[in-house]
């Protein structure tokens, strides 16, 4: 196919969504919702995440030093227990830090009986995991350093988060992908209009020795055009919404929202990767059945 060839069918696609202004119009429309509706579960799919993330930070380990360690030694147990693959953060927490938490749960004499050597409380490293699936090997690592006295944890606590964690991505996943399925079909009856609309173009074209491939290329090059501009608005729509709801409610809900620019890159080439393969695919399925059965002037006459 030659230069002249490829400019022609660029053309062609061109002018097919211009004459035929109404089908493009109701094209879009269709994959702008189908593409708001799949964006939306993709971003409370991101941000189930997001807040399971934060529960998981919140759900710590305490892991007491052995009494009267020096600060050598305490140094050293930081150091071990940053060493651990699933460790995320490890904040030290001295004894006197850790009455000074406690001091308005509790008397001024108290207190002040409390200071110095009469202090009860041992130093202390507040520990959080990456994973909390590898909870409980976790704790066999932390067990297995001798300048540990005793850890303080809730597995349970960890197993249900990981549990409820999985069920809630699994269940958005399905949804994603079933909203795929359902935007792929929806485009592909809409696009079937249009090539139905054109059938008596596409009966003359085959008529007259136009080959398969070269009746196809302006649909898909149509295909794909109306995808991009059908992602780029679709996102436009999701960043001017989302942004709203973030400023609403960004900051006051637990863990609070995702914010827009850890996913935009995401949102973006998902928009336009889906657009087009969903132009390109329905594009494809509407025109098989024409090229196959109906190719000749004979079907429309």
């Amino acid at each position: 196919m030659n230069l002249s060839s490829i400019r022609y069918l660029i053309r062609e696609s061109f002018r097919n969504i211009w004459q035929n202004k109404l089908m493009a119009v109701a094209s879009i429309g269709v994959l702008i919702s189908c593409l708001l509706l799949t964006g939306g579960s993709y971003l409370v799919y991101a941000n189930i995440n997001h807040t399971f993330e934060w529960i998981d930070s919140q759900n710590v380990v305490v892991a007491f030093a052995k009494e009267d360690s020096t600060d050598a030694q305490l140094t050293v147990l930081e150091d071990k227990i940053k060493c651990i693959t699933n460790v995320d953060t490890v904040e030290f927490v001295s004894k006197e830090q850790a009455l000074l938490r406690y001091k308005d749960s509790m008397t001024d004499a108290v207190f002040e009986e409390m200071q110095g050597e009469n202090n009860p409380y041992l130093d202390s490293f507040v520990v959080t995991f990456k994973d909390l699936s590898k909870f409980k090997d976790t704790i066999k690592q932390m067990d297995q350093i001798p300048e540990i006295e005793d850890i303080v944890y809730s597995e349970d606590t960890a197993k249900q988060l990981t549990n409820i964690r999985n069920i809630m991505l699994l269940a958005s996943g399905c949804i994603i992908l079933l909203l795929l399925v359902v935007s792929l079909f929806i485009i592909a009856n809409t696009i079937k209009l249009t090539v139905y609309n054109r059938r008596l173009e596409i009966s003359i074209m085959k008529s007259v020795g136009a080959t398969n491939v070269f009746v196809r290329i302006p649909f898909i090059i149509e295909g794909i055009v109306l995808g991009v501009f059908s992602a780029c608005l679709s996102y436009g729509i999701v960043f001017l919404v989302y942004s709203k709801l973030y400023d609403m409610v960004g900051r006051d809900i637990m863990g609070g929202l995702l914010e827009f620019s850890a996913v935009w890159h995401v949102m973006l080439l998902g928009f336009i990767a889906l657009g087009v393969l969903t132009g390109i695919a329905g594009s494809a399925i509407s025109m098989r059945r024409y090229l196959r059965d109906e190719g000749g002037i004979s079907s429309v006459i």
